[in-house]
């Protein structure tokens, strides 16, 4: 037996491999924005993701003027700081921060979701956002990414990525056909049943790549990412799909550890001595 193949491989700076992305902020609400760039930064979505390692890819945000945000949180929302002189916490709403510099609001909404360490610094340098359609870093030739176009879904540790465009309605799953993946008529319901409820069977193609969690729980992350594109098609869609409880997702997470314990509950055995 080739004992290698139990060997678990992690990046490190030899073997990673980092790539240029460019991300349009216009029109996209700025914490889902921020949640998918934050993603790209730490490398989560790469097969080889290895925590303590940089091995995310150089994100570049442009259109950070045209960033959206929802609700009242244009006055609502503050950023505070510190001068370090007693009295010195200043204060600013998000509307005061973006007439001084529309960048800061992006970076800080990533900022706070990377690591607190040296890691998390490294990752926020890899970075550049800029106001308007223009950047500096064509010698980069950085790939294209629509947001509207890669939505992630995660259920526990189930996550489903979704490319939809006009076709016959083929579906694939993991370069299989949906038929085979799902060998089910339940879950190959499942699958189709946002494309049911919404008339739109046989007018777009899927090809869809999903990993975690078990088969059952696959085909529950697919139906609601396949869903949260019907309503961005068409927000009319949202009326039809809500009532059936497809928008809802699963909100279970794994606890994290925490500091000084085993586990997240778990205690270390009381010691009288």
């Amino acid at each position: 037996m080739n004992t290698l193949s139990y060997k678990t491989v992690s990046a490190n700076k030899a073997t990673v491999t980092k790539n240029w992305v460019l991300v349009d902020a216009e029109g996209q609400s700025l914490g889902r924005l921020s949640s998918v760039v934050a993603r790209m930064l730490r490398g989560k979505h790469k097969v080889d993701f290895t925590p303590h390692v940089d091995c995310g890819d150089n994100v570049i945000v442009i259109n950070a003027e045209k960033i959206n945000l929802t609700g009242k949180k244009w006055t609502s929302k503050e950023y505070q700081r510190y001068t370090g002189y007693p009295g010195g916490q200043r204060s600013l709403t998000a509307t005061q921060l973006f007439e001084k510099d529309p960048t800061r609001l992006v970076e800080n909404a990533v900022k706070g979701m990377l690591p607190k360490n040296k890691l998390g610094a490294a990752l926020f340098r890899n970075m550049r956002v800029f106001v308007g359609g223009e950047h500096s870093l064509d010698a980069q030739k950085p790939e294209v990414i629509n947001i509207n176009d890669l939505v992630y879904m995660e259920t526990i540790h189930k996550i489903a990525r979704v490319y939809l465009k006009d076709g016959s309605g083929n579906i694939t799953v993991n370069k299989k056909d949906v038929n085979d993946y799902f060998t089910t008529g339940t879950l190959q319901y499942k699958v189709a049943q946002p494309l049911m409820l919404t008339e739109n069977e046989g007018k777009y193609d899927l090809s869809i790549n999903v990993f975690g969690g078990g088969i059952t729980g696959q085909a529950e992350a697919i139906r609601l990412a396949i869903s949260r594109i019907m309503c961005e098609l068409d927000a009319e869609n949202r009326l039809v799909l809500k009532p059936e409880g497809l928008l809802t997702r699963d909100p279970r997470m794994v606890e994290r550890k925490k500091f000084g314990q085993k586990k997240a509950r778990k205690k270390f055995q009381f010691s009288k001595r």
